[in-house]
């Protein structure tokens, strides 16, 4: 009996049989324990059939019509009691989503109408909010525009944005406001002609519209946790390897020029937050006393000629190991910027706030595929293609074209 429930269990797990999130309707948590309870019937019949021909020769089995009986009572009574559970929580409310829609006037008021007639999605339309600032009335539906998402989200209690219509998503600007709004609001995107053509987008229908979730941050508990171990693992292995490189480095930074070996400096981290980055010294003592911040450049003048070589080779970056290991850094990620390019930047670039949505790295996309004189708009590019795809099979990748691109040179600095 035992095997028999923890197959099942699993079985239901993995189906989602136990997933009772707002957006499952009745059918959808029906379709699941149903198919749940008859793969798990057949795969308790097959485990146990197999463990008494192996493992116990001659010992009584149940009768086919055992597992047969119990899949028909079960394969009725659990979808039935699912159904009947959400409903009642249906009844009370409890499965209702607030939902805002944006996008173009008509299309927005069609889409709404749409929705509104599907109930079961329990999908509450709060308004709408036109892509441009000649919204309509407020008694058509409309509570203002794009410009004013963040402000009406919190004011009505939004959960959900569904944007429609790809002047948004081709807009930088209300783009923007869209990805920030992701803090607050799970939002959804209905694709335009590009989007569907591009294949393996993970879809979300609501009352058979096809939707994309956009997600601001991706990365999942399991991926976080993995990534973090990894991080603390190849940070001390790290530290330990370059020791005699660090010793040698300080030697050499000595002699190349007066100052200290060490540089810290204050960065922009995940959400924001500043934090301390260390590295090794590459340029000469206050280089920026009297220009105030400059980005760097190829030619920098800056720079020492040790710095250079120490700049090629990455190990002026050596030190940022143990900004990983303090959590303020990863391995991999985008690079951490200065509070004061931070602000220049996301003035010019609507969307450079978005690539502190995770922790900076050692290295990054940018660092191994873009040049050096690579602009702060390309290396965002490249920045977003990352937060994107998060994976630990893409930090592998950008780890090795990292150490490549010591051996060559090659690369942004």
């Amino acid at each position: 009996l035992g095997p028999f429930v923890v197959v099942h269990v699993l079985t239901l797990a993995v189906l989602q049989g136990y997933d009772f999130s707002k957006t499952r309707t009745e059918s959808d948590v029906a379709f699941s324990a149903f198919w749940g309870i008859l793969t798990g019937t057949v795969a308790a019949f097959l485990f146990s059939t197999m463990a008494i021909l192996y493992y116990a020769p001659g010992a009584e089995v149940l009768p086919r019509s055992v597992f047969a009986l119990a899949a028909v009572l079960n394969c009725i009574l659990l979808p039935g009691w699912r159904v009947w559970y959400t409903w009642q929580r249906r009844k009370r409310g409890e499965l209702t989503t607030r939902v805002l829609i944006a996008g173009k006037p008509a299309r927005v008021k069609a889409v709404g109408d749409e929705l509104g007639q599907y109930s079961r999605s329990g999908h509450e339309i709060v308004g709408c909010v036109a892509d441009t600032s000649c919204a309509a009335a407020p008694e058509d539906g409309f509570l203002g525009s794009v410009e004013d998402l963040s402000v009406l989200t919190q004011k009505h209690g939004v959960e959900e944005v569904i944007v429609i219509g790809e002047s948004i998503m081709h807009d930088a600007a209300k783009l923007a406001r869209v990805v920030e709004l992701g803090r607050c609001a799970k939002v959804h995107v209905m694709p335009g002609f590009y989007e569907a053509m591009v294949g393996n987008l993970d879809l979300y229908e609501v009352g058979g519209l096809p939707l994309i979730e956009l997600k601001t941050r991706p990365a999942s508990p399991w991926y976080a946790t993995v990534k973090r171990g990894m991080d603390l693992l190849c940070a001390v292995l790290g530290l330990v390897v370059g020791l005699p490189v660090l010793l040698w480095a300080a030697v050499a930074i000595k002699r190349d020029s007066p100052g200290p070996v060490f540089y810290r400096q204050v960065r922009c981290g995940k959400d924001g937050k500043e934090f301390e980055i260390l590295k090794l010294r590459t340029m000469h003592v206050d280089a920026e006393k009297e220009s105030g911040p400059v980005w760097a450049s190829k030619e920098d003048p800056r720079v020492t000629p040790l710095g250079k070589f120490l700049r090629s080779k990455r190990i002026d970056e050596i030190p940022q190991l143990w900004n990983v290991l303090k959590g303020d850094m990863s391995l991999v990620g985008p690079r951490p910027e200065r509070p004061h390019f931070v602000n220049e930047f996301s003035a010019g670039i609507p969307l450079f706030p978005m690539r502190m949505l995770v922790k900076p790295g050692v290295t990054s996309l940018s660092h191994v595929w873009g040049r050096y004189d690579s602009t702060p708009a390309d290396r965002l590019l490249y920045d977003l293609v990352y937060i994107g795809n998060l994976s630990l099979m893409l930090d592998i990748r950008i780890i090795i074209d990292t150490v490549k691109t010591v051996i060559t040179g090659r690369g942004a600095q």
